[in-house]
């Protein structure tokens, strides 16, 4: 049954108009993204084994595509003191694509754990079911799906490339990308968009859906009861249990056997590794919580996916060995376990898990991301890049790689006019580069509320540094004692020079991610005069 049109205001498509008429434009759209996208893997020996790629569909163009679309979610009053009520249960909305397509008779419910979880009147984390009212009914290719508030993710990036490296190594999972909401006309700003966990997902990955589909739960192992999304006449979870049994076998070698009869366990080793290595917390390896288990027809083995995965890459120093999940448990204190997980982890260090590729992804998304805060996003974008090379240079550190040291890194002078471009944030600032006394500087005069600055950009490698030249002001007035200073883009001076001061070191402290920096001299003030010292000015490694 297809929607009705959007009635007053603009044109609106319904999703089964929408559909037909873009049917071969999409068809093209999402065969060439997912050639672009899909990944491949050699079946070299002792490596990841070849897996099943997904099946390519109309969803590929949109986790391909750089535009953030709008989605206006309407929820009528019933269905808000439904919701309010029973905040888990399915209620029927209406959901607008960028003004141009209109779904309805959307399946809602609010959706977040202890740390997510946000009312209806505030920012919440929402499930939306495409087809749980109306048959067939799909948003570009996608049954269901999640809008995560990301309240404890600011980057907005965590999720898109932890999956990024789940996918690229052949565990399923869903896909993410960006949205912005509108919930009964309140602009809840930018959302991440989680591919859901439903039968088209399985469809994608699996050559037959049919198998036995399970919610991990909450912070729960193998041994408790778990909720069977697919085939609910199936009684007793004798898959699991038997997964559970293999992994408590008293005997090391017996269990091993066991283990491999039942579970996918090379497939295993790289979700474990994979969760370890992105520092997951919060996952099934280290707390029993946030994954996805399913039991395909074709082999009967389980198959352990991976959710939840807003709080990674917190602690750099995150222990690949520490297990809470009793099957990962289990199975690396076997002699064979141990040994493949080091071996699996070392290939995925070398083979996945690059900072080159990843920095890219990273920079790649907070491009994407900037119409929404250009100057948010490529500081969380510089933050996640050091964050992910930290990360990387522990884990090599762990399991024994050598690392080949960097070579030695060199102040950077900044004594050079030309490298220099002044900037106006705000008020009528006068710049020139006068040399009194013969000292060359780069100056600033405040005359109003005033927020200017001279610029260099410079290339840097990975390391810490410091910003470093002598200042010197006078007559400078400025709110919270900001005045005349050094950072970086992206960095917070606390304080600044104020007042009359005679020329003083001055000193900012920051961390390169490697790759260009825009370096600062700033004068943030009501009025007064700054100079800065041409010839003092360099960057020098800490």
């Amino acid at each position: 049954m297809a929607c009705e049109a959007a009635k007053g205001g603009a044109l609106l498509l319904t999703s089964s108009q929408m559909m037909k008429t873009h049917r071969f434009f999409r068809a093209g759209l999402w065969l060439l993204a997912a050639w672009l996208v899909t990944p491949v893997f050699g079946a070299a020996p002792g490596e990841i084994a070849p897996f099943k790629k997904p099946k390519p569909d109309e969803s590929d163009a949109f986790f391909a595509s750089r535009h953030i679309p709008r989605l206006k979610i309407e929820i009528g009053p019933k269905e808000v003191e439904q919701l309010n009520r029973a905040n888990r249960e399915y209620v029927r909305c209406t959901v607008r694509e960028d003004d141009k397509f209109v779904y309805e008779f959307v399946g809602v419910h609010l959706k977040g754990a202890a740390g997510s979880f946000r009312g209806l009147g505030d920012k919440p984390a929402l499930s939306l079911n495409f087809d749980k009212f109306r048959d067939n009914q799909k948003f570009h290719g996608m049954d269901k799906l999640h809008l995560n508030n990301s309240v404890q993710d600011g980057t907005l990036m965590h999720e898109s490339i932890s999956r990024s490296l789940f996918l690229d190594a052949g565990v399923p999972v869903g896909r993410a990308g960006h949205v912005l909401v509108t919930l009964n006309g309140r602009d809840l700003g930018p959302y991440v968009l989680i591919e859901g966990f439903d039968r088209t997902f399985l469809k994608r990955h699996f050559k037959d859906p049919d198998g036995n589909f399970y919610d991990g739960g909450f912070c729960q192992d193998l041994d408790a009861e778990k909720k069977l999304v697919t085939n609910d006449k199936i009684k007793g979870q004798p898959d699991l249990k038997a997964v559970w049994a293999a992994a408590h076998e008293p005997d090391a070698t017996k269990r091993y056997q066991r283990l491999q009869q039942v579970l996918d366990v090379d497939r295993f080793y790289t979700f474990v590794a994979l969760e370890l290595m992105i520092s997951h917390w919060d996952g099934y390896v280290r707390n029993r919580n946030n994954y996805r288990l399913f039991v395909p027809k074709e082999s009967g083995k389980l198959i352990f996916m991976p959710s939840g995965m807003d709080q990674v890459l917190g602690d750099p120093n995150f222990d690949l060995w520490g297990m809470g999940g009793q099957v990962a448990t289990k199975l690396m204190e076997t002699p064979e376990g141990k040994k493949a997980y080091r071996e699996r982890v070392t290939w995925l260090y070398q083979n996945v898990f690059k900072t080159e590729v990843l920095h890219a992804r990273v920079d790649e998304m907070a491009e994407k991301l900037k119409p929404i805060n250009a100057q948010h996003f490529p500081n969380s974008a510089a933050d996640l890049k050091r964050r992910l090379t930290a990360r990387a240079q522990v884990i090599a550190k762990q399991v024994g790689i050598p690392v080949v040291p960097a070579a030695p890194r060199k102040p950077v002078a900044l004594n050079k006019t030309e490298q220099w471009q002044s900037k106006n944030e705000a008020g009528t600032p006068q710049f020139t580069t006068p040399t009194p006394n013969g000292k060359r500087c780069l100056f600033i005069r405040a005359t109003g509320e005033t927020t200017a600055s001279w610029r260099a950009t410079v290339p840097l490698e990975l390391g810490p540094y410091r910003f470093e030249g002598m200042v010197r002001t006078q007559g400078v007035v400025s709110d919270g004692n900001i005045g005349g200073g050094l950072r970086v883009s992206g960095g917070t001076r606390n304080g600044g020079l104020i007042g009359d001061t005679e020329w003083k070191k001055v000193e900012f402290d920051f961390d390169s991610t490697g790759g260009e920096m825009a370096i600062v001299c700033e004068l943030r003030a009501k009025k007064g005069d700054v100079w800065f010292d041409l010839d003092s000015l360099r960057v020098v490694p800490r």
